[in-house]
């Protein structure tokens, strides 16, 4: 009586580690099974989930996504497009200086941008500066990097922050960059990568930086 219990018992672990390992890798991959039903707020799945908070307490590098390794795994694969199902992220292989990449293919003539998975939490005077490598298939098409601000319940706010396009020619690498000063009434940013036009749009070697002096950053997922 005792064996056949404990094979259970046992049976009942080994499939509990199965699922934790199971979740584990589903909250890394960009895409969620159900919107409705989570779990990530329960022990010990609030420990496996990706990390929702990631405080920082000195200046210096917040995000940085170079796709050589593992891109199913990327972040940045949030889409809003004009005409969304135009419009596709794929990992790439022929990144910056022949490494892996990031490229939106674009079936469309309107509007798209990309985004990750995280809000960077602000405060009025913080600097940021954003960077990324971009190449895009034509020259009728436009790329470049912004950010978009948005309240403390996470809600869009309509105030311009600076943003910068490509003006390179077509078919090469341009590394792209810009320093932001948040202005007050912000509390988180988000970055994209946006563009227009058909065709592909190549990115590489993204960062997000806080400059010295600034306030405390946090990412925290979207």
């Amino acid at each position: 009586m005792v064996k056949p219990l404990i094979r259970i018992v046992l049976l009942l672990v080994f499939a509990f580690v199965l699922f934790c390992a199971a979740y584990f890798v589903k909250s890394r991959l960009p895409f969620e099974f159900s919107t409705e039903i989570s779990i990530h707020q329960y022990f010990p799945f609030n420990y496996l989930a990706r990390k929702n908070t990631f405080e920082l307490s000195i200046p210096g590098l917040v995000l940085a996504d170079n796709f050589d390794k593992w891109p199913v795994f990327s972040r940045w694969y949030h889409i809003w497009a004009r005409e969304k199902e135009k419009v596709e992220v794929q990992p790439n292989e022929n990144g910056y200086g022949g490494s892996g990449c990031l490229s939106i293919v674009s079936r469309s003539q309107k509007s798209w941008s990309i985004s990750p998975d995280v809000y960077i939490e602000v405060a009025s005077g913080t600097t940021i500066f954003f960077e990324a490598i971009l190449k895009k298939d034509f020259q009728e098409q436009t790329a470049g990097l912004r950010l978009e601000g948005f309240d403390r319940y996470k809600q869009p706010l309509d105030i311009p922050l600076p943003r910068v396009e490509a003006a390179g020619p077509h078919g090469q690498w341009e590394p792209l960059g810009m320093t932001v000063n948040i202005p007050a009434g912000i509390s988180y940013i988000t970055p994209r990568i946006r563009g227009t036009g058909m065709g592909k749009t190549r990115v590489d070697n993204i960062k997000v930086s806080r400059q010295s002096g600034a306030t405390d950053v946090t990412f925290q997922t979207q």
